[in-house]
């Protein structure tokens, strides 16, 4: 049984070292064939840009949701491309192959780091800003402050101040070892992953085919528990009493079967966009934006040339 019982601890041992240390993101690792890097402070952040099909109508930054990366957008960026609009899709710092926040990185809020890289390419009143689910709320706090053309939002989660007694917890080394593990492992289970992703698009067919490689790569990659644990801590929360000094017109899309947001929060973005352009997606999900996209990019291509 000792004997047992030490191995226990060497394996706990060697897997918390995983957690907490690990390599910084290779800017040379190329995950898509037009994976780029752009270069803020301590953080290296993966984007892909889609060139629009055609003369250009326009540019549109497009930001995920939580636990997801650029793959989320392949299909609307695709379709938006293919109608003449340029398509930035950027990992937000903690996904994707962007940088972890971990104990070596100097934080900085990640609506700056994305503004910058918005301005790295072209002025800000030039862009379209688009976030689905967390990026939407991201995209609200970056779209009160610059001189964006349109904000669409689809699904969009509204981010709240994590609790500062929390952090002792959220932050701590055990923590970080469970959030690691989890993500390091049971994210190998394929039927888990799939069934996860039923849930979020209400599409049993659509869950049962999804290559759940483009999801499991990501968060496998480097750091992702530890960074997950930082971020939630130095979440910047959704300034939805401010979005009022928003100028620009507004797209705003609802799923009906939508079972991660709650009601409260659908109300929030409901109540800070009263003259928002709405949309359902009658039967969609939370995750609309995969595998509903034909239909979201309809709506959002009337919106954008009315």
């Amino acid at each position: 049984m000792k004997k047992i019982i030490s191995i226990l601890c060497v394996f706990a041992v060697i897997l918390t070292s995983l957690s907490v240390f690990g390599f910084a993101v290779d800017t040379n690792y190329k995950p898509y064939e037009d994976s780029r890097y752009f270069e803020y402070g301590d953080y290296d952040i993966h984007y892909r840009v889609i060139p629009a099909k055609g003369e250009q109508k326009g540019r549109i930054m497009m930001l995920h949701g939580f636990l997801c990366s650029t793959y989320a957008w392949r299909n609307m960026a695709a379709n938006l491309s293919e109608a003449g609009y340029e398509c930035v899709l950027a990992d937000i710092p903690n996904f994707g192959y962007s940088t972890r926040e971990t104990e070596d990185i100097t934080v900085v809020d990640r609506e700056i780091i994305i503004t910058e890289l918005m301005k790295s390419i072209a002025p800000m009143n030039e862009w379209i800003l688009a976030g689905h689910s967390m990026g939407g709320g991201v995209a609200v706090n970056i779209a009160i402050n610059n001189p964006v053309k349109s904000l669409l939002l689809y699904c969009p989660a509204p981010q709240s101040e994590f609790p500062e007694a929390m952090e002792g917890l959220i932050t701590s080394e055990p923590m970080k070892f469970i959030m690691s593990t989890f993500f390091n492992h049971g994210t190998r289970i394929d039927f888990l992953v799939k069934l996860i992703i039923f849930f979020a698009t209400m599409d049993w067919d659509f869950a049962m085919d999804y290559d759940v490689s483009c999801v499991t790569n990501a968060v496998q990659y480097d750091r992702f528990g530890a960074g997950m644990c930082e971020m939630m801590y130095n979440v910047k929360p959704t300034d939805l009493e401010n979005a009022s000094k928003i100028a620009c017109p507004v797209l705003l899309c609802q799923a009906s079967e939508d079972i991660i947001l709650n009601d409260t929060m659908k109300e929030q973005m409901n109540t800070a966009f009263p003259n928002a352009v709405t949309y359902t997606v009658e039967g969609g999900g939370h995750q609309c934006i995969e595998n509903r996209a034909d239909e979201l990019c309809e709506v959002t291509l009337d919106f954008l040339e009315k």
